[in-house]
């Protein structure tokens, strides 16, 4: 059974990723550790981008665990991230769909709409490897929400005053997430890729791959791929594998979800 983690609930950081990245190793690996956060002030999302909280009505969590240098790598584990976190909302009254790599969507009036994100970072310093998983999601209707929909197609995970008690949800991620990581490193990316296809936003949906040097591609996203990478149809009969970094991945005709 995965242990119980180290629980810390904060008003104001910078960032929670960033607070338990920058905590110093010992010389053998610490229990796992949660950090919930009412406000960042320099929260952060995928290619660094900002992740605004409102203490009313977000929540920001972060967990980390350690191991050993030179255990088994965890390719794919953005996407075991998604789906626990899924469970774990689906057992509190909220339904989300995965959008490869990392978004939570929910079924907004005008379509889907981001709810909350994923972000994983690594840390190393021999002997030891500490991964820090951040999840950042929309409880509820904000000033604040309003203002980010104005630009993107954003939305809360609850209606007003239906959102369940903010530490009771971060400790049940907090739990999920370890216990996770612990199903993970015994099964890899294999034992979550059928819960991940049941969830996935973009299966059968044209995608358009937008590339660094502006070149664009359509086609057809196809689900994922053993380890974890986007497999897109191709109108010249062809497959491509995107892994994160390579492209942005926008849906439908234009509509930007990425």
């Amino acid at each position: 059974m995965a242990p119980a983690p180290t629980f810390e609930h904060v008003h104001r950081i910078d960032s929670t990723n960033a607070e338990l990245m920058r905590r110093p190793f010992g010389v053998e690996p610490q229990p796992p550790r949660a950090l919930l956060a009412d406000l960042q002030t320099a929260g952060r999302g995928r290619n660094g981008r900002a992740w605004a909280t409102d203490p009313s009505a977000s929540l920001a969590l972060s967990v980390a665990l350690e191991r050993r240098v030179g255990a088994p790598p965890l390719l794919g584990l953005p996407l075991a991230v998604g789906v626990a976190v899924a469970q774990v909302l689906a057992e509190h009254g909220a339904a989300v769909r995965l959008k490869w790599p990392n978004d939570l969507l929910v079924d907004a009036p005008a379509g889907r709409a981001k709810a909350g994100g994923i972000l994983v970072e690594v840390r190393s310093a021999a002997p030891l490897q500490r991964v820090v998983i951040g999840v950042g999601l929309n409880l509820a209707p904000s000033p604040a929400l309003a203002a980010v929909q104005a630009a993107q197609p954003v939305a809360a995970l609850f209606g007003p005053g239906a959102a369940p008690p903010r530490e009771a949800l971060a400790r049940a991620l907090a739990a999920g997430l370890i216990a996770m990581v612990d199903a993970f490193e015994r099964g890899g990316l294999a034992a979550f890729a059928a819960r991940w296809a049941a969830l996935d936003a973009l299966a059968g949906a044209p995608v358009t791959l937008l590339r660094p040097d502006g070149t664009r591609t359509v086609g057809v996203a196809q689900g994922i791929d053993a380890d974890g990478a986007l497999q897109v149809a191709l109108p010249c009969g062809g497959l491509e594998r995107v892994v994160a970094g390579d492209v942005s991945v926008r849906a439908g005709h234009g509509i930007g979800i990425g």
